[in-house]
């Protein structure tokens, strides 16, 4: 029997309790509802919106609403329960805003974002139950939102049963109208600051498998809008499809996006306070996942121990959690996505396949814990004589239908994700939900298999990836970069270089920053005059922000951007910059690199929060001229 998200952490509590405090007596207290953002705050009379909040303690629930529960402050409007978020306060540009806060707590509350957004942060402070009036204009479009803390007055450092204090603020354009999604990300942690190990992290309120769930017909314009409330980074990533930024708001500067110059992604990095609205389109039927690629943040979490936060934990009912929520372990930042539809290339009479390749995964005694071998047809494709933590790069052909086989000979199950795919559903590789009401994907179980197909319509940077989500088999080598070339290309690792950056599991050794699967990457012998393209990768655990750079003595050198995600940027964007970037979880990047001279270069790799650091050389040897027939 488990708890739902309270049943991961069965190594601190033996049992699951029917009704329970954990070292906090019980409290009454009024319910705190899910905010979906669906309805505005406030009455509109004559150009002015009067609206009116309270700051009050109350009681939330998570997951289930007859499930887990939480003492923690939250905003509402008198009469109303109270609501995390927050109530949403969306105006035409323009509008003046009337706002009054009512504090009932015990202790001050500073009330941050309600000004202005293009003049100001503008911070309130209310005493204890007291009542503050704010009068503003709301005058730069774009989305926005505020939040409360009973100390401190940095987001970055709000933890704890100040977490839940936010709420959307959104400013329409005049003419437009409100075909969206918002989505509110909060997180309570143990401690202030990133970084923290018990984190519980929310969309609207609600902690997958009880988020929000869309349905979508192929074709649909889809138009959603994300607030990163919490006091971390995350890296949003989208199964099956590209997106595309609209706007970005950083810092309260709105930079808006048209046509073909929005970039176009399938991994987006958010940090703490910014925003970003995005736009797709779903052109396949079956079942997908937008989610956080922080492995912290995509699994059941561990409830934060801190002072003056309380929790319940409810009896589950006898059904409960009959998901993949149990089957593959995934929790928090995570939404799902069906679009209705006639399977097609799950049925074999639709498929013709043009290759056959075999990933056999298996275990090892030592360190790395697992071995990845490819074959095509009964030839293995060459790996490493050393092992390292990370699989053999596969290599397809734009457009050429192939069939991958994952067999597994772990003890445990397993799955792959072919991140950054355009693919069917059923091969999209989460186990329990990837496929369609009538064919969903199993787990691959110990000593089976299972076949994905896909014809990719794309060249680019890609990876493979375990999507059992255990920690284990991500930081021991499950996965792999997965190159995509035109017709008629053959990879050339001499001028393709491939760089996966990860984070290793070596026994004793804790926390290595890898390059290729090692810490200790040998010098790669280059050719000076001779043109270069890196493949950069990042498929670590939860390191949101990972700095690399290419350098010389006197610091970054100059590289050319060529493709983010696997898509080829625009022409008009594609010039030489210093070549420095920062890499999240998920995301690839290409770029073309060539040096003028022999040198030695450093590609550098760091983590500032973590403080590791590792390099590789580059070394650039005069080119060898071409003296012509003797």
């Amino acid at each position: 029997m488990t708890c739902g998200w309270l049943g991961r952490i069965a190594r601190l509590l033996p049992m699951c309790f029917a009704v329970t405090t954990f070292g906090f007596p019980a409290e009454s207290l009024p319910p705190i509802e899910a905010n979906q953002n669906h309805t505005p705050a406030g009455i509109l009379r004559d150009g002015v919106l009067s609206v009116q909040l309270e700051i009050a303690k109350g009681e939330w629930h998570p997951e289930a609403d007859d499930g887990i529960a939480l003492s923690v402050y939250a905003f509402g409007e008198p009469g109303r329960p109270l609501q995390t978020p927050g109530p949403m306060i969306r105006v035409t540009q323009g509008t003046e805003i009337s706002a009054s806060l009512h504090n009932t707590l015990a202790v001050p509350i500073a009330v941050h974002g309600l000004g202005d957004p293009g003049v100001s942060d503008a911070v309130v402070h209310i005493a204890p139950g007291t009542v503050e009036q704010v009068r503003f204009k709301a005058t730069t479009p774009g989305l926005y939102f505020y939040w409360g803390a009973s100390e401190g007055e940095d987001l970055k450092l709000r933890y704890g049963i100040n977490s839940e204090l936010t709420g959307a603020f959104v400013v329409d354009p005049a003419g437009s109208s409100a075909n969206d999604e918002i989505f509110v990300m909060e997180m309570m942690s143990e401690h202030p600051g990133a970084n923290a190990r018990e984190t519980l992290a929310t969309i609207n309120g609600k902690s997958w498998p009880y988020t929000q769930r869309f349905h979508y017909d192929i074709g649909q314009p889809v138009r959603w809008r994300w607030i990163n409330a919490t006091n971390e980074p995350h890296a949003l990533h989208l199964h099956g499809f590209y997106y595309r930024i609209d706007a970005f708001n950083r810092g309260g500067r709105v930079q808006s996006y048209n046509g073909e110059s929005r970039p176009m992604v399938v991994t987006q990095r958010i940090t703490q306070g910014e925003t970003f609205d995005m736009s797709w389109s779903p052109d396949r039927p079956g079942q997908w996942l937008f989610h956080c690629h922080m492995l912290q943040h995509m699994t059941p979490p561990i409830v934060p121990r801190v002072p003056g936060l309380s929790m319940r934990a409810a009896l589950p009912r006898p059904d409960e959690h009959a998901t993949m929520h149990e089957a593959s372990g995934m929790g928090q930042l995570v939404l799902g996505i069906t679009v209705p539809g006639t399977k097609r290339a799950a049925s074999g009479a639709e498929w013709h396949t043009d290759r056959k390749l075999q990933l056999e995964i298996s275990e090892r005694s030592g360190a790395p814990r697992y071995a990845l071998q490819l074959r095509e047809g009964a030839q293995a494709v060459a790996t490493p004589s050393k092992p390292g933590l990370i699989g053999p790069p596969i290599v397809l052909t734009r457009s050429q239908s192939v069939e991958i086989e994952v067999v597994n000979r772990l003890k445990d199950p397993t799955a792959i994700h072919w991140h950054g795919i355009e693919l069917e559903s059923y091969y999209d590789g989460v186990p329990g939900w990837s496929g369609t009401d009538t064919q969903i994907m199993p787990p691959v179980a110990p000593g089976t298999s299972f076949v994905a197909r896909m014809a990719p319509p794309r060249t680019g940077t890609f990876i493979y990836h375990t999507h059992w989500h255990d920690q284990l088999q991500l930081t021991n080598g499950i996965y792999g970069p997965l190159i995509v070339l035109p017709p008629g290309e053959k990879f050339d690792p001499a001028s393709d270089l491939v760089f996966v950056f990860s984070i290793g599991d070596f026994g004793a050794l804790q926390e290595l920053a890898l390059i290729n699967g090692t810490p200790q990457s040998k010098t790669l012998q280059l050719q000076a005059g001779k043109k270069y393209r890196l493949r950069l990768i990042n498929i670590s655990t939860n390191n949101q922000a990972m700095q690399v750079s290419l350098r010389d003595t006197n610091g970054p050198v100059e590289w050319l951007n060529i493709a983010k995600d696997g898509a080829d940027l625009p022409a008009n964007v594609v010039r030489p910059t210093k070549a420095q970037l920062t890499i999240t979880v998920g995301e690839t990047y290409d770029v073309e690199f060539s040096s003028a001279t022999p040198q030695d270069l450093l590609l550098d790799l760091l983590l500032p929060a973590q403080k590791i650091h590792t390099t590789q050389t580059l070394s650039f040897a005069p080119a060898v001229q071409d003296e012509g027939p003797k």
